[in-house]
Order: structure tokens, then sequence, then C-alpha cells
């Protein structure tokens, strides 16, 4: 029996040969019966060998620095921790300036003045990206980096990666904003090069980040608005003795989301769009004694809802609905001996499940699929700071993840449960000094496909470099980045194993992104309290994006294309005093994307890549004082194109999104309580994001908040 080898190391993306003997080229009853056999085989030797290669780098990394540790353990540390701060981490204020590559974050005040209730929602106020919005309370919202695909966007969960074998991409919907300190978004490699190696993997990061905190704290909101939408929630932090520490959060939604809707004089109201949605999160940290520490989460959402489709005319109504469910439970340890040595090794098991009932042709009954997601995560990294070589620090981490999707839908049984070993080994090294800083790493990328029965996508490896660096020709305040970063993105199991449209023989997407720009900033105690400015310029380009191309009587996934993206982001934030109690703060943010076919010889080569816009922004604007505040927030975006082709037909039409809020605040001893109410989209407009998925006009929200 043959069992195909791990590929050779490769810089060029090749493939090897797909699992699957090369004397039968259908797919026969004999071949599925070979992949039987060779199944269980396979499946263990792979998970045996990879197993053995990460202990193996655990092991021996722990066992090199164990000497490093004591050496530095007995030296004053004191001393150390000082020169570290003065010299390695001398800019770490996490402002744009800060960063050899685009960073953008929305901090807790930022998320409350926004008015956004969930994560996909905030990031629609960041530049160079594009959220996918399928309208409603409970729809979609996945998020594409210049152009490059959802698929592109990696996305944290308070330091630990969040994954979705089957489709690629991450709802960020579910994710609520009340229980978030903080969202940033990285456009190519961070400089910080103390991370999991799943962060080298993508074109970009999204990171959430939850409230963390040793004090005791109670929050609780309740929220309803149009549509019978109610909302409430509650966080409660509370320390266990000296070193423990435990936090809990519990949200609930509930909404009928049915709305009225006129696109192009034709009205009608969304039916189908009811939702309710349960998170409830419990996280426990322990603070060990100095070096030591211990995070520990566990994570529920359920969901059910309706799926409202699209508006067609003749038949506007829809009966399919959605049963989600997902459970995680992560832990991190972190080990930090001295000021020069630290390590941590996170742990993760992820499941997600899908029920989805749709209407069976026309006799009206229905039929129900399942969908099951596993996938475990084990990672380890460290970093050191030699103390000889001022300035200069290093990185390896090491990361092996399993995916497994079960279904029991038909159109998946070209492939019996597809399952994928991906380890990821990234080397990286930092240099900081007054006026310049460099990061540089390497990425190696090893990926082993198996089924249960059926054909199976060919193993893939690639060496992928980054390179950035910030240069500081006037102070801190100002300063030049050019970056570089090479991607490797797999095929999603949609792609390689539905069977009408599935192509197990795709190859990776191979992308080049290469970013040029500026940033300042201004803090001072005077009436310009403070005040951003960033701007950036990039070129890009994606070779063999996997589209779906259309055959004699179905479409087909294929690598066909080739995707050029060009364009600027720009930010600008700025806070003026207004007196001692009075403040008024400005945000805006701007888009310019280039993003087109580059494919030679293909009839749609300049044509603007689906639902991109080339122009985009969003502003918003804030005062505040110490009894009320108000807003105002602006999201836009220009043409766009529903289809490859760009014609008339499949352009969508530009929109702008308006909202108005206003607070009031009250200190009751010791606690606070807040007031809000808000109208949305103002100006009544059913705009759509994606053709056919009419957003709600205008609504109104009031909420309570109190803070003990």
């Amino acid at each position: 029996m043959h069992l195909p080898n791990l590929l050779p190391l490769s810089l060029d993306g090749k493939v090897g040969e797909a699992n699957k003997p090369e004397d039968l080229q259908d797919e026969s009853i004999a071949h599925i019966v070979f992949e039987e056999e060779r199944g269980s085989l396979f499946y263990f030797n792979i998970i045996i060998m990879r197993v053995i290669r990460i202990c193996t780098l655990l092991a021996g990394f722990v066992v090199a620095l164990l000497p490093v540790c004591e050496l530095f353990s007995q030296t004053d540390s004191s001393v150390h921790l000082l020169d570290s701060l003065l010299v390695i981490e001398k800019r770490n204020n996490g402002g744009a300036v800060d960063s050899s590559v685009p960073l953008q974050k929305l901090r807790r005040s930022d998320l409350d003045n926004l008015g956004v209730t969930n994560a996909g929602d905030a990031l629609k106020h960041m530049s160079g990206v594009t959220v996918k919005d399928y309208g409603g309370v409970g729809g979609l919202k996945s998020v594409a980096i210049r152009g490059m695909g959802a698929q592109h966007t990696a996305v944290f969960y308070d330091g630990v990666a969040i994954g979705d074998c089957q489709s690629g991409q991450v709802d960020l919907g579910r994710f609520s904003t009340e229980n978030l300190e903080e969202v940033q978004l990285t456009i190519g490699q961070s400089d910080d090069i103390y991370q999991s190696a799943r962060m080298y993997a993508s074109a970009g990061a999204v990171s959430l980040e939850t409230r963390s905190t040793v004090e005791q704290y109670l929050r609780a909101t309740v929220r309803a608005g149009s549509y019978n939408t109610y909302q409430a929630n509650m966080q409660l932090g509370h320390p266990l003795g000296q070193r423990w520490h435990m936090s809990l959060f519990g949200d609930y939604v509930n909404t009928k989301g049915d709305y009225d809707f006129n696109i192009k004089g034709v009205g009608g109201k969304r039916n189908n769009s009811d939702v309710e949605t349960v998170r409830g999160e419990m996280n426990v940290a322990w603070n060990g004694a100095d070096k030591h520490s211990l995070r520990a989460k566990l994570y529920v959402y359920y969901s059910s809802r309706g799926v409202p489709g699209s508006v067609i005319v003749d038949n506007p109504f829809s009966s399919e609905k959605l049963v989600s469910r997902n459970l995680f439970g992560q832990l991190l340890y972190e080990y930090i001996p001295s000021s020069a040595l630290k390590m941590k090794v996170a742990f993760k098991h992820n499941y997600s499940g899908d029920r989805n009932r749709q209407p069976s042709g026309v006799s009206g009954n229905h039929i129900t699929h399942k969908y099951n997601q596993h996938e475990t995560d084990l990672s380890y990294t460290m970093k050191w700071s030699p103390e000889m070589l001022n300035g200069l620090s290093f990185a390896f981490s090491e990361e092996l993840f399993h995916n497994i999707l079960e279904t029991d839908n038909r159109h998946l049984v070209m492939s019996s449960n597809p399952r994928r070993l991906t380890a990821l080994s990234a080397v990286s090294a930092r240099y900081l000094c007054d006026w310049l800083g460099v990061t540089a790493s390497l990425l190696y990328t090893n990926a082993t496909e198996w089924a249960k029965k059926g054909y199976s996508a060919p193993n893939r490896s690639r060496l992928s470099p980054a390179l950035s660096l910030s240069f500081y020709p006037f102070g801190d305040n100002f300063c030049l980045r050019a970056s570089y970063k090479d991607i490797f993105r797999l095929p999603t199991f949609n792609d390689l194993y539905y069977r009408e449209t599935g192509n197990y023989k795709l190859n990776p997407e191979k992308s080049r992104m290469f970013n040029f720009g500026t940033a300042y900033s201004h803090n001072s105690q005077g009436w310009l309290n403070n005040f951003e400015l960033s701007a950036d310029a990039y070129y890009g380009k994606v070779e063999d994006k996997i589209v779906a191309v259309p055959g004699v009587f179905i479409w087909k996934m294929s690598n066909v294309d080739d995707v050029k993206m060009a364009g600027v982001d720009v930010n600008l934030s700025s806070a003026i005093r207004l007196s001692a109690k009075e403040s008024l703060k400005l945000t805006t943010t701007y888009s310019y994307m280039y993003a087109v076919n580059d494919t030679e010889g293909s009839v749609i080569k300049g044509d603007q890549i689906v639902y991109t816009p080339r122009n985009s922004g969003s502003a918003s604007l804030v005062f505040d004082s110490r009894l009320c505040s108000a807003g105002y927030s602006l999201v836009w975006s220009g043409e766009r194109y529903s289809l490859a082709q760009n014609i008339p037909s499949n352009r969508i039409n530009s929109y702008f999104d308006h909202s108005l809020w206003l607070a009031c605040n009250w200190n009751l001893a010791g606690s606070s309580l807040t007031a809000k109410i808000e109208a949305l989209n103002i100006t009544d407009n059913n705009y759509e994001v994606i053709r056919y998925y009419p957003m709600p006009g205008r609504n109104y929200r009031l909420s309570l908040t109190l803070e003990i």
C-alpha cells in the first residue's frame, strides 16, 4: 500500500499529486474501497509523525533554554527590566506611529461612541477593509482586507485564533462588543513577535480583546429597539483571593427583525428575520509568584434565526432556518523567568455546529442538513531579548492544529469527513533603536489532508517571508514605514469537496503585499489634546485566485484568476479640549481601492472585483462633558459590482449611513447610570451591501447601563 510522503520544502507554492492512486482516474467503487482501506493507517501515521515532531521541538527548546533561564534568574532582574523598558520597549504606546505596518484600534470608549453592538459593525469604521453584511440583526458579517477576500483575514479572541475550515470566513456578527475592551486591525505582519505562529499566516488580523482586570466590577445593560428588538447583558468580575480572579459575561438578544424596505421603487417587508441569540463566557486567571500566569476561557454561543434570503419580486417569502452552536475552551500558560526571556503555551478546542433547514423543491417540504466542525489547536511561543545585543529580540513559534468537518449533506459526499492537519513554524527577529525599527520573519507551512472516504487534496508546504521597516527621522512622533509580506492561503473544505462545485486539485492562493506609509502624532496639554494622522499606499497581487467558473451545467471552483490590488488608506483622529469639562473628538477614514482582475486573456481583465468599492470611508464626531455626550457617525461606500463583469446591470449604488446618539450619565454613590438613545440610518435609506439583501431603514435604540 502506498502512502504519500510529505512534500519537500517549496518557495514557489508547488504542491504534490493529489492523494489518489495513479491507476484510477474516475470516481469508481474500487477507488472508494482503496480510500477506506488506507484511511485509518494514513491517519494514524500522520498524527504520530506530527505529535512526535512538535513534542521534540517543545522539549528541545525547553531543555536548551533552562540554563539560560537559570543564568538570567540569578542576576539583578530589576536592573534588566529597567534597561528593557528604556531601550527595547521604547515605543509601545499602541498608536499608528509606533507600528511599521498599518495598525488601527477601537477602544472601549470608541465602541460606545460609535453605537455598534458587534465586532463586524465596528470594523466598518476602519480603513482598508470591506465588510460584507447580509442585513438584519442576525445577518452574516465577514471582513476582507484590501480586496484579498475574507479567507485572508485571521480573527483572534484574547490571543487565540478562531477558525472555520468549511468556508474560511469568521462571522464577526457573533461577537458582542459589550464585553470587548479593544478591537484591533493589523494589515501585514505585526511588530509584536511574541505571538502564535498563526498570526504570521494571514494578510491581516482582527484581534478582539475582552476586559481584563483584577478588580471587582459589575456592568449591566438593557436595550430595546425597533423591529421588536430586545437585548440584555451583564459582566461580573470578582477576585478569588490574592492570585485568582474570575469574570463572567452573559448576553441575550431577541428580535422579530421584520422591516419595510424599498429598492428601486419595489417595496415590501423583510420576512423570516427573527433572531434569538444567547452568549456566555467565563474567564479564570491565576497569577503565580512573579514568573507564572494562567488564563482559562470557556465560551458558549447559541442562535436560532430565520434566513431571509435575497429579495425576489415574484417570491419574497423565505422559510429557511439556521440553528448555530459554538463552544470552545482555551488555556494560556505563560512563564517569564527573567526580563530577557518569556514563553507561553496555548491550547484550544473549538466545536461549531450548524443545522440548516431549507425548503425542498416545489412540494413545500423541508430538508435539514447538519454541519459540525472540530478544531484542536496547540501552540508554543518563546521570545528572547539578550541584553548583550541591545535592542534586538528573537522569537520562535510553533503551532499545530487539526480540522474535521462532519456533515450529512449528500452534496459533500465526494469526500466523507475531510480532515486537515496543519503545522506552522515561525522564526522572527526585531531590532529597535531611537531612529529605526526592523522586523523580519519566516513562516513554514506544512498541511496534510485526507478523508474517511473518497478523494482528498494534495499535501502542501511553503516558506513565507515578511519584512517591515520603520524610520524615525525627526523623533518619536513621526515615522516613515515600509513592509512586505508573502501569504499562502489554503483552499477551504467547501472549495475542495463540495460535489457540484468542489475541486480537490485546487492550488492554494499565493499573495504578495507591499505597503509604504507615514504616520504623525501630537499630544499636548493644550487645546489640541491629541492629533494622529496616517497614510499608507499599497500594492499587492494574488496568484491562483480561487473562483467559481461556469461550465456546461454547473459552476466549478478553479485557479483561473490573478488579482492586482493598489490603493491608499488615510486615517485621521483629533481630540480638542474645549474646557476643563468638555471635549470634542473627530475621527475620519478614507480608502481608495483599485482591485481588478489581472488574468491575461480574460474578458474581464481590468474590471473591479465583486463587492469591492473603489472609494469608501467613515467619520465620527463626539462631544463629551461630564453629564452628557452626543455623537454623529457616518459610514459610506462608493459603487460596487455584484458580478465579475463591470456592466451597468451588475452595478450596486453607493450609499451613506448616518446615525446620531445622545447619552446622559449620573453618578450614584460610587456607581454610574447611563441612558442612551440612538437614531440609526436617519436618512431611511434601504441600501444594499450585498445585492438583493436590503439593510434596515431608519430605526431607534434605547439603552440603560449600570456600572458598579
